[in-house]
């Protein structure tokens, strides 16, 4: 963590890392441990790289959820699998250190390539109202139990949301609800296990800087964006979750 409080160009790329995935994150209202990881990852090591990401990831979540429509619809709409999603992702978090990690990897890679392929290729797959009833509840319960085990909640969602067919907007707002609960969780999940000290989430606040001025910027080109391009981008972005996943597994 020295590294950054001592180095300009090291700030500047990584302001610039925060900054592009924020960007990201207004367009498509996920992606940002995707793309701030591996960008952050050319300026700090690994673990530097994830301890700045924390803040950002619960604050930018936060921010998107409460903006645009009222969220008391959709909490009533959502609520079983919201709290599905909590008491999985406090399961995951107690599993963490029991289940081999790369095999977990592997599985879910592969899980969301399947998913968002198969999206891509039937432009009219969508989740019949009945089903969301008890669906949803799965979908959460199994999110948030490989969330807490990896911090991998998005894909499973993602593709459980593009399902449901929503505005574009909702998509957004339903999203972020989703992230927001999901983080939270696994913060208070995982406190028992440690947690980064004063300085290093006092950075990754001050990171939350760049992040919000690249989702401003985001939110803008967001409003421009044809709907079905939209939806394309954000398998496209779960498929690269998906790959991704496979290659650390691999350990590539």
């Amino acid at each position: 963590m020295d590294q950054i409080l001592t180095s300009l160009p090291t700030i500047l790329a990584c302001a610039a890392a925060f900054a592009l995935a924020g960007m990201v994150k207004g367009v498509l209202s996920l992606g940002l441990p995707l793309v701030g990881l591996p960008l952050l990852m050319l300026a700090v090591d690994v673990k530097t790289a994830v301890a700045l990401l924390m803040v950002p990831l619960v604050l930018s979540n936060v921010l998107q959820a409460v903006e645009g429509e009222p969220a008391m619809p959709l909490l009533r709409r959502f609520w079983p699998l919201l709290l599905a999603l909590a008491v999985g992702t406090l399961i995951g978090t107690a599993l963490l250190t029991a289940l081999d990690k790369r095999i977990l990897l592997l599985a879910i890679g592969s899980f969301a390539i399947t998913f968002a392929t198969a999206s891509m290729l039937r432009p009219h797959f969508a989740i019949p109202p009945h089903a969301e009833r008890w669906l949803g509840p799965l979908v959460g319960f199994v999110s948030g139990v490989i969330g807490g085990m990896s911090t991998l909640f998005g894909p499973i969602l993602a593709v459980y949301v593009v399902g449901l067919r929503l505005p574009r907007d909702t998509f957004v707002k339903v999203i972020s609800i989703f992230y927001t609960t999901a983080s939270l969780f696994l913060l208070l999940g995982g406190s028992s296990q440690g947690a980064a000290g004063i300085r290093e989430i006092l950075l990754s606040a001050l990171g939350m800087i760049p992040v919000y001025l690249g989702m401003l910027i985001g939110q803008q080109i967001r409003r421009f964006i044809n709907p079905e391009r939209f939806q394309l981008m954000v398998l496209g972005v779960v498929w690269l979750t998906g790959a991704n996943m496979i290659r650390l597994g691999l350990g590539f």
